[in-house]
């Protein structure tokens, strides 16, 4: 990609991955497991908060967002997710008011909805306006921020709520970036009110993405809720911080293909260049699939190693369920980052909205079948079996088939690629010592998966490689 755009997206999201690693291994050695486990449950009710307040206008923004109308849109946005969070606050404070909840979870779903409402708002304009550095830093200072409140937050107060307050103050911290960049692009000339007519054209085309988001965010949060509801905040703990782990490592390379090549490819279709758009998609997709494959591997050979060494050893009694978290998450990703992207290519969201409800009722039904049976292995089935559904639930559409091509050859390299590096990795970990196990396991997947990234050209993999060449040279001469 011109400029390299695709390649400075990933490394900043490999950097702020590496700065999350560091948080969780300084929070859950800060924190006592029942502590922790009710940050993540406060985090969980204030993530189905935001998920119904301002998740829709995050699609509906880049769904209608244009060249020409660009600041107009952002604006009908911005305002509208003002008001979805000042009712949202209301309800949240009311019920606490009447007694349907304690006011520590009216406190935590507060603050992390104003926080991820102003970072994901300004996130959203910013990488649909293609504004690489701001929202490049502004990553990066999520992490950062996150990692330095938090740790304060736990050291001096040792609460859970200090630490949804810290997390929600990283987020605010972060967006600033994005606004001044903003301040001086779509708004140089001020900030002009939307107009009735704004907000209906985003109101007509989203509203069923208010009921997709409420849904996708309980869908994606049951499972701890009814753990803790049945065994605990001490059980959610170790569950949640190796399922967050897994799971924010695949949306962070997920969301770089969204960022990079998604909204490339939306911008042809707009423009009315649909080869150029399926080709990107064609990229799109055999990059969402190798970083799928890949990390199934990854954590499959290397779950046991890293979660060792990242989380204390109170926090270590759910490692035996990376492999079910592995490849729920490689579900997830391929569903939300490259199929579910259609309905900005077909102007319905309907078919989001099946995809979370089918979630949804999937992940409810089995969350109260399997977790109070089996526990923390039943919380990961239910997970599981539901990103599997939901991403077949996108599959057999009939849209989805038409407008989001999949390259079958690269597809069928990817699995062979990925199956033969799994089955040596296997083999070498039966013969060596764990650690010297995984460092080769560790330069296998790195040479397989960075082989694949430079010949298809990934995230600029093979731009760069060529570019290097002449220095390769004189060093080798």
């Amino acid at each position: 990609m011109k400029g390299l755009f695709s390649s400075i997206y990933l490394i900043s999201r490999i950097a702020s991955a590496v700065l999350n690693l560091i948080a969780i291994a300084v929070f859950t050695r800060l924190s006592s497991r029942e502590v922790y486990g009710e940050y993540l449950i406060g985090f969980a009710y204030g993530f189905i908060a935001y998920g119904l307040a301002i998740q829709w206008l995050l699609a509906a923004h880049f769904g209608q967002q244009t060249r020409e109308h660009a600041g107009r849109v952002a604006n009908a946005v911005l305002m509208m997710g003002a008001m979805a969070s000042a009712v949202s606050l209301l309800v949240i404070w009311v019920a606490v008011g009447f007694g349907l909840l304690p006011a520590s979870v009216g406190f935590g779903c507060s603050v992390i909805l104003v926080g991820l409402a102003v970072y994901f708002l300004a996130n959203e304009i910013g990488r649909s306006q293609l504004r690489v550095v701001p929202v490049t830093i502004a990553s990066f200072l999520r992490s950062g921020l996150t990692l330095l409140f938090g740790s304060v937050a736990l050291w001096k107060f040792h609460s859970s709520q200090a630490l949804l307050l810290a997390l929600s103050l990283a987020h605010i911290a972060a967006a600033v970036p994005i606004f001044m960049v903003l301040r001086r692009s779509i708004w140089a000339d001020g900030f002009v009110l939307p107009t009735r007519r704004d907000y209906l054209q985003i109101w007509k085309y989203s509203w069923p993405l208010i009921l997709a988001g409420g849904a996708a965010a309980v869908g994606t949060s049951i499972d701890r809720i009814v753990l803790e509801g049945f065994f605990g905040a001490e059980k959610v703990a170790s569950y949640g911080v190796t399922l967050d782990f897994i799971k924010q490592s695949f949306i962070i390379v997920g969301e770089s293909v969204a960022i990079s090549y998604v909204s490339v490819a939306k911008a042809h279709h707009g423009d009315g260049s649909e080869g150029e758009a399926r080709a990107m998609l064609r990229l799109a997709f055999a990059t969402t699939a190798l970083l799928a494959a890949f990390g199934i591997v990854f954590f499959l050979l290397l779950g046991g190693p890293v979660f060792g060494i990242l989380l204390g050893k109170d926090y270590l009694s759910a490692t035996h369920l990376v492999p079910w978290f592995a490849v729920a998450n490689a579900c997830l990703i391929l569903r939300a980052y490259y199929f579910a992207q259609v309905i900005y290519f077909t102007r319905s969201v309907m078919l989001e909205l099946i995809s979370t409800l089918v979630a949804l009722f999937v992940s409810i039904a089995l969350s109260f079948w399997l977790i109070p049976l089996y526990g923390v292995a039943g919380a990961a089935m239910a997970f599981t079996i539901t990103q599997v559904a939901a991403l077949l639930s996108v599959l057999v559409a009939p849209s989805t088939r038409r407008q989001m091509p999949v390259d079958l050859p690269r597809l069928a390299v990817l699995a062979l690629a990925a199956c033969g590096t799994l089955a040596a990795g296997m083999a070498v970990t039966a013969a060596l010592p764990v650690m010297a196990a995984a460092a080769v396991n560790m330069l296998m997947i790195s040479a397989v998966a960075g082989t694949l990234l430079v010949r298809w050209d990934m995230f600029d993999a093979g731009t760069i490689w060529r570019r290097l060449s002449p220095f390769r040279s004189q060093v080798a001469g």
